[in-house]
This record gives C-alpha cells, sequence and structure tokens, in this order.
C-alpha cells in the first residue's frame, strides 16, 4: 500500500498547472501540480489575522494580571483575558495545521507573502501510472488527480490453491519466471501468507525479489 500512492488536495481547487503524463518518472518532493482558489487566500488571511489578535490579547492578559497583583483589576477581568489568550491560541494552532495540509508553512507566511495557489508534491520518488484531470478543471477535496508507482519494492503476488497452503511456508524459497522470458529466473522467499480463503478456493502468498531488475 505505501508504495502506490493516490494524489489528492485536501482543499478544492481549479489546476491551473500540471505537466505530468503516465509514465513519466517524479522525485519525492518534486512540484506535480498547482491549484488556485480564493479560499486559499481566506484561509492566509484568517490565520495571519489571528496571530495579531493573539498578540494583542496576550499583552492585555499581563497588564491584566498587573492590575489584579495590585487589586486594580477583578479577577473576572484576568480570567476573560486568560481565556481569550487560551481561545486564540487554541484557532492560530487550528489554522496552522490547515496551511500545512496545504503545504503553506505558517512560519514563513506574512502579510506580504498571502498565495492563491498552492503547490501539489510528490509524497514519493516513482513513476505515473494514472492521470485523472486536466488544466482548467475544478479538483473536490478527496478527489484523486494521479496515482503513483514506487518499484523500489515490487512483491511477487501469487495465486495459490488452499489444497497447496500446507506446503508453504514464511522464508521459503521460491524461484519465479514470466511467461514471456520462461528462461529468465528469479529467486524470491515467502514473507506472507493470506489466512483468508477466497470463494474460489484461492488465496494469496506475498514473496520478496533476493535480487529485482
Amino acid at each position: 500500500p505505501q508504495n502506490l500512492v493516490s494524489v489528492n488536495a485536501p482543499l478544492g481547487g481549479y489546476l491551473i498547472n500540471s505537466k505530468l503524463l503516465p509514465g513519466m518518472l517524479v522525485k519525492k518532493g518534486e512540484v506535480i501540480a498547482t491549484l488556485q482558489d480564493q479560499q486559499y487566500v481566506q484561509l492566509q488571511q484568517d490565520y495571519l489575522m489571528a496571530k495579531s489578535k493573539l498578540h494583542f490579547a496576550e499583552m492585555e492578559y499581563a497588564r491584566q494580571k498587573d492590575l489584579n497583583q495590585s487589586k486594580a483589576s477583578s479577577d473576572k477581568a484576568t480570567q476573560l483575558a486568560e481565556s481569550e489568550v487560551s481561545n486564540l491560541h487554541i484557532m492560530v494552532n487550528a489554522l496552522s495545521e490547515k496551511l500545512k495540509l496545504i503545504n503553506i508553512d505558517p512560519n514563513r507566511l506574512s502579510a506580504n507573502k498571502i498565495s492563491k495557489s498552492i503547490s501539489i508534491v510528490s509524497t514519493i520518488t516513482g513513476f505515473v501510472s494514472k492521470v485523472n484531470i486536466n488544466v482548467g478543471k475544478y479538483i473536490s477535496p478527496g478527489e484523486v488527480m494521479f496515482e503513483l508507482i514506487d518499484p523500489s519494492d515490487i512483491h511477487l503476488n501469487l495465486t495459490v490453491f488452499d489444497k497447496n497452503i500446507a506446503q508453504l511456508a514464511i522464508g521459503q524459497k521460491v524461484i519465479a519466471y514470466s511467461n514471456a522470458a520462461p528462461n529468465k529466473k528469479y529467486d524470491c522467499k515467502i514473507i506472507l501468507i493470506n489466512r483468508d480463503i477466497n470463494s474460489n478456493g484461492n488465496t494469496e502468498v506475498h514473496c520478496h525479489f533476493l535480487k529485482y531488475d
């Protein structure tokens, strides 16, 4: 599952740029698509405004605390100021996590760095297997834009009849070949035997290539 990746956008937007085609190689961290939407601007605005309010609330709480110590301010006023700081801390942290979801670093965000577009990056080094989008299309949250395959850890997946399962064991050596090249043998070992027998009386056995070409 970790070697087959479905790429989606946590927040929807219009696709304004992508050059991916099936079969292309992509590297981990590489920008593979750019989306644009006004909600990205709104989210950045909300974060910066909440951060500014938090700074003011912290100063007000410090002032109320000093006044309360000299009994120039009531306990209630101090508690209200403390509650406001706590609520704004929650808001800032929540908005910060939302920004991270769309690959915007909240620590580097400022009023003159607000952007209407976001970048979608590849989480693996591998190959593009499917492209489900085109430029100008609105991408809904969670919609699968691309599918990527990491071929660095290919498994041999065998279908085995239930009557043969008893002859197999984890770590057992397997020699495999394809019908296209029967003379080319691959040494493998069994790493997983599925405990579930399907309605056809078969189960799956996963093997690891000792040296994969």
